[in-house]
């Protein structure tokens, strides 16, 4: 078998190896494109395949690489930009594989390579169902939004790789050996089984997400709640001072020394009224139902 990689797509080998192996053009051209989709399409003599390569940059977004590889029945092409680490041991024992053997392998790898980043996904929404059960920041509607992007993003890669395996499983000819059938089924599985972890993990991110709204209104409703409190229970003093501050003629005994006395003694006697009734109806922040239950 003839593996040749090429790290560079623009580099001349390419052309030439298109001319060698009659690889199509438009072939070529994908190999050279970035944000390629996933796919896997029939040429003439040969498959081609693009596949996405997945991890977690230092800022913890999500970085995808192309991998495009040509797989005919003697040879074996891959094209890429970025490094990618699990062909180099499939490179040092090529003399003992089929480019059909190497395909499988390097897909296989490419599924091991994503159940990480589905745990840690995991792990980063169970951090925010943590937060949101309490008093969460604004930021964690955008931590909510990154991982549903990132959700997003991995189901449409996978789903695209499940096709690309069951296209593999039912393509007649010698390009993919019926040997390896029951392998790519287990590539299936395994896909499946990431697939079906996905979607609970967007339902449960929905979930975290519903909390944040409610945990948020709740806090709104409270706060006005305590705003429409404090009001109630400045009202009758406000009513009462306003009563002996308008401008007309009040009875000379309204003219006492004492009476500014009075009114204040008043106007907190109603409101600590009104502030008892409200707690015993259990209309105040922290209060207890004990009222109403007696009643």
């Amino acid at each position: 078998m003839e593996w040749h990689d090429i790290q560079n797509p623009d580099d001349k080998l390419l052309d030439e190896l298109a001319a060698r192996y009659s690889l199509h053009p438009l072939h070529v051209e994908d190999c050279r494109q970035d944000a390629q989709r996933t796919k896997a399409e029939t040429g003439e003599g040969y498959l081609f395949i693009s596949l996405k390569q997945m991890a977690f940059d230092d800022s913890g977004r999500l970085a995808t690489g192309d991998l495009a590889l040509f797989v005919g029945g003697d040879f074996l092409l891959t094209i890429h930009r970025a490094p990618v680490a699990l062909l180099e041991p499939l490179r040092a024992a090529k003399g003992e594989l089929h480019p059909d053997q190497v395909l499988y392998r390097v897909m296989d790898a490419f599924v091991e390579s994503y159940i990480p980043l589905v745990e840690r996904l995991e792990s980063s929404i169970e951090r925010l169902e943590d937060v949101v059960v309490g008093a969460p920041r604004p930021t964690v509607l955008e931590n909510i939004g990154e991982a549903r992007s990132t959700l997003l993003e991995l189901r449409r890669v996978l789903n695209g790789t499940r096709h690309i395996v069951v296209q593999l499983r039912h393509i007649p000819g010698p390009l993919i050996n019926q040997e390896l059938s029951p392998f790519l089924r287990d590539v299936q599985d395994d896909l499946a089984i990431i697939l079906d972890n996905i979607g609970a993990d967007r339902d449960r991110l929905a979930g975290a997400l519903d909390l944040y709204m409610s945990s948020i209104a709740n806090r709104n409703a409270e706060a006005t709640k305590t705003l429409t409190l404090l009001g109630t229970a400045a009202l009758p003093g406000i009513v009462i001072t306003s009563i002996f501050g308008m401008n007309i003629e009040y009875p000379s005994w309204v003219k006492s020394h004492s009476m500014f006395a009075i009114v204040m003694m008043t106007s907190l006697a109603v409101t600590l009224f009104l502030l008892w009734y409200l707690r015993r109806k259990d209309y105040l922040p922290g209060g207890t139902t004990s009222g109403s239950t007696n009643n």
